[in-house]
């Protein structure tokens, strides 16, 4: 097989090369830091808003409510005490002594005035004229009787107005509960408008401030940061090159370029992306492209290198890489996520590939999604035996192959996004997918986990 090497850089440039390759990792490193810190200011300062708007909105109306409690208080009291009444057994006279209490609190204050025995059966009722409608919307809800010593009130919205429904127990003068109170009061117009322009003004003034507070701090904030953003670039450099490494060694024995890991890396993580997967889900997967075969650093040349088709028993020594594979990541607890893509990438969907013959969900959702962009890149990359298959040749072999060799719902994900992809980076050479790849890589080895 002829192979192409590519020339080594010069020592000139290797300095340039490396402080070009540090400054995209502490670019990337920065934007995906910037953005969480973005991030949680915003979170916070939503949290913040709703909190404070929901305290105000609270007190507001525990005001009304209070206001409405202690004037159902004082109105009641002209059924209680000395003034009195058993409701459960009231003849003609009381009942229009009652009355006429009852509908002057409806003149006063009230909607509707309602009395009820110690049973809690309605014994009376008031209404003011031209609001039978509210109290028949009110009567839709069930009333809350209270305990003999306590009250009870409810708030409603019954055509667009507040309304409150106080119910006060009524005692006679030893104390002895004889029935209830009801009042359903509506909050005046003036009083709704004058909650709605407090709870405006409040939220205004919360927003301003949490705003300026929140601009005050992201500088600072990043000023902390500068360390942790240098920090962390250094470590994503530091693993990225980590996977490089391991991917290069055996691509400059296996293939003319390096391009082809950065090529299978990027559609597998685009595949990922559109599957859904998790930031930890994400970051084997793309550890496993990288380290796909990684094993065949221990294939010998001649086999490895072999132009023409390998005999049986090279085949057998051939597929050994995979086990080589997971005994070089076996080294690494940070590698341990790629195994899945390592190990069981040359598994087939029918059962028929190797190591294990593992069949359709057996084989880990990663080597599935491997398998295919492995098989695309090579197709329609161009080789030294081979030219470049145009795409809707290779779609037609995936979908061919779909069930038998592939995942046919992974294959049918891929085929509706792998034509854009590949024009994406199909003209760009190593150094350009090495710059695209980083920032994409970075979103998911520098975000928690």
């Amino acid at each position: 097989m002829h192979r192409r090497y590519k020339s080594a850089p010069s020592q000139e440039a290797s300095p340039q090369r490396a402080e070009d390759d540090h400054s995209r990792a502490t670019r990337a490193a920065s934007a995906v830091i910037h953005k969480r810190i973005l991030l949680r200011l915003f979170l916070g300062w939503l949290l913040l808003s709703t909190t404070i708007t929901g305290i105000v909105l609270f007190l507001e109306f525990s005001r009304v409510r209070t206001f409405v409690h202690s004037l159902a208080l004082t109105e009641s009291a002209t059924f209680s005490g000395e003034s009195a009444h058993k409701l459960d057994r009231i003849d003609a006279e009381a009942y229009e002594h009652l009355m006429r209490l009852a509908q002057q609190l409806v003149d006063q204050h009230f909607l509707v005035v309602e009395l009820y025995d110690r049973t809690k059966q309605l014994k009376l009722e008031a209404v003011r004229s031209g609001k039978e409608s509210t109290e028949q919307a009110i009567h839709r809800y069930r009333h809350k009787f209270p305990r003999k010593e306590e009250f009870s009130h409810e708030l409603h919205f019954v055509g667009g107005e507040l309304v409150l429904v106080t119910l006060v127990p009524l005692k006679d003068a030893p104390g002895n509960l004889v029935g209830y109170f009801e009042g359903i009061y509506q909050v005046d117009q003036a009083t709704l408008t004058g909650i709605k322009q407090y709870l405006f003004r409040t939220l205004a003034f919360v927003t301003v401030s949490i705003t300026f507070t929140t601009a005050l701090m992201y500088p600072i904030i990043l000023t902390l940061h500068r360390g942790l953003i240098r920090l962390s670039a250094d470590l994503f450099k530091g693993n990225l090159e980590l996977l490089d490494v391991l991917g290069c060694a055996i691509a400059e024995r296996d293939s003319d370029t390096n391009v082809h890991n950065y090529r299978v890396t990027f559609y597998t993580l685009r595949l990922g992306e559109a599957l859904g997967l998790s930031r930890k889900e994400m970051r084997d997967l793309i550890a496993g492209a990288f380290l796909h075969d990684v094993g065949k650093i221990g294939i010998r040349d001649p086999i490895l290198l072999k132009p023409g088709q390998l005999t049986p028993e090279e085949f057998e020594v051939m597929k050994t890489h995979v086990r080589l594979g997971v005994d070089v990541l076996s080294k690494s607890s940070w590698l341990q996520g790629a195994q899945d893509v390592v190990e069981f990438h040359h598994e087939r969907y029918d059962g028929s590939g190797y190591l294990r013959g593992l069949k359709g969900e057996e084989i880990p959702l990663n080597a599935r999604i491997f398998a295919i962009v492995d098989v695309f890149d090579a197709l329609t990359s161009k080789r030294p035996y081979k030219d470049p298959w145009r795409v809707n040749e290779v779609i037609g072999v995936l979908e061919r192959d779909s069930g038998s060799r592939f995942d046919p719902h992974l294959v049918a994900l891929f085929t509706n996004i792998a034509p854009r992809l590949h024009e994406e980076i199909s003209r760009l050479d190593e150094r350009q997918m090495e710059a695209k790849l980083q920032p994409l890589i970075a979103r998911y080895f520098l975000a928690g986990s």
